[in-house]
């Protein structure tokens, strides 16, 4: 049931993280080095859910602290400009992922 809980908590994150995917296909050329950027993204957020649903808490935080790190140098060096509507789905995904978090902390630490 602890999964359930997680996975259902996670389904508005990989949403708006679906929603970015495509703007960043559709709406501008996203550079190498922030290509490579997303591809740590991608990374260190599969390592978390990974060790969040196994409830390795060690691990599934030292990987969102990773996570975290690249989302500011990301946002810092190539966001700045980005149009209202992106920035609209970040802020989102960034909410989406804050109540994740509090939803997998709740369950593992209740």
């Amino acid at each position: 049931m602890r999964n359930a809980w997680l996975g259902l908590a996670l389904l508005p994150y990989l949403a708006a993280a679906g929603v970015d995917a495509w703007m960043h296909e559709r709406g501008r050329r996203v550079p190498r080095v922030e290509q490579w950027i997303h591809a740590g993204l991608a990374a260190t957020m599969a390592v978390f859910l990974g060790a969040a649903f196994a409830a390795a808490m060690p691990v599934a935080l030292g990987a969102l602290a990773a996570f975290i790190a690249l989302v500011a140098w990301d946002e810092t060096a190539f966001h700045r400009t980005i149009g209202p509507a992106e920035r609209r789905v970040h802020m989102f995904s960034w909410a989406a992922l804050a109540a994740f978090v509090a939803a997998w902390l709740l369950v593992d630490l209740a």
